[in-house]
């Protein structure tokens, strides 16, 4: 793999820094005055949304592509379900063979595709524990996807739901989990193998890993720029030996966390995918171990202004903790990867 990014790669990293501060939330009365339909619409306009369709069995861009949206959308507080809709729905459904139409549906007008997570959001749920379950993703969400292994095969089912989503039990402002309505379902295109769901999870971990650093290292970036004008006892406080220190811990844990997530990110697409599992584990699973930490930090370097509801800080550790715990936390993904490892004991 490439140690840094291509050109191509630069300025899609640049144009959607620049979309995220439009649609972004800058502090918590953004929430009421954005409008989902409409940044989801610039999304669409931008091409974002179709990154994972398959032209002639490929995607139209791979896991590291996927991974600078991710980040960036996540460093500007984006309040739309682009990972589990335009990225993880619409995978699905292009690995179960789902008509264009379906396709065109998930990334139409509107974030209509939700996920089925388990109550723990350790992995995608399947149709049998419905009532138990919550759906990741936005609040206009119309139709659920989750797997079915009643058969001999793991198919693809697909809820429309029967009433609107409410009751939003995410600690994030900016990303939903909602209880389950009732629903009618349908398997929707062909079986999916085993090598199919791990080449899937590893783009979900690995996204999810994305989205993580991108909020750690927006909010850190935020915090440091603060320290060079914020004045105490005459001194900017960045010049504070315990300021700077803290800074660069944080920054070195955040760095490392991209490195794994880079390397993640890349083997989505270029290794088998069971060792695509591998590396998404262990970037997930960093990532995990160091989120909270590294947020918390930043509203520490801010001191009392950052533990205030009109400042943004608290918004990136509340992100954190919703993205430590989807498709499991560090102690999950080293447990599966100890269990791997074992030969599956």
């Amino acid at each position: 793999m490439y140690a840094l990014l291509n050109e191509e790669q630069l300025a899609l990293k640049e144009a959607v820094d620049s979309l995220a501060t439009t649609v972004g939330v800058a502090n918590p009365i953004d929430l009421e005055s954005r409008e989902p339909v409409q940044g989801w619409d610039r999304l669409r306009q931008m091409g974002l949304l179709d990154l994972r369709r398959r032209d002639q069995g490929s995607p139209a861009a791979g896991g590291v592509e996927v991974m600078i949206v991710a980040q960036s959308l996540a460093a500007g507080l984006v309040p739309l379900p682009f990972v589990p809709t335009a990225v993880l729905a619409t995978e699905l459904l292009s690995l179960a063979g789902a008509s264009e139409s379906c396709l065109d549906e998930a990334v139409g007008t509107g974030s209509k595709y939700g996920l089925l997570l388990r109550p723990d959001l350790t992995a995608l749920s399947f149709a049998a524990d419905w009532p138990d379950s919550l759906v990741w993703g936005g609040a206009d969400t119309r139709f659920v996807l989750a797997l079915d292994s009643s058969g001999d095969d793991v198919r693809l089912v697909r809820y429309e739901l029967s009433a609107p989503l409410s009751n939003n039990l995410s600690v994030d402002l900016t990303q939903g989990l909602w209880l389950t309505p009732t629903a009618t379902n349908e398997v929707v295109g062909d079986p999916i193998s085993g090598a199919q769901l791990q080449a899937w999870t590893a783009l979900a971990l690995s996204t999810i890993g994305a989205d993580l650093v991108g909020i750690m290292r927006y909010a850190l970036q935020g915090a440091i720029a603060y320290s060079r004008d914020r004045v105490a006892y005459g001194q900017p406080i960045g010049t504070f030996q315990a300021i700077q220190h803290l800074a660069a811990e944080t920054h070195v844990t955040i760095e490392a966390a991209y490195g794994a997530v880079c390397y993640a990110a890349w083997c989505v697409d270029e290794l088998d995918p069971d060792d695509a599992l591998q590396a998404a584990r262990t970037a997930k699973a960093y990532c995990a171990a160091v989120a909270r930490t590294a947020t918390e930090n930043v509203m520490q370097i801010y001191g009392g202004i950052g533990q205030t509801w009109e400042h943004p800080a608290h918004f990136y550790t509340r992100r954190a903790l919703l993205g430590t715990q989807l498709f499991g936390d560090e102690s999950t993904q080293l447990a599966e990867i100890a269990r791997t490892r074992l030969g599956g004991i």
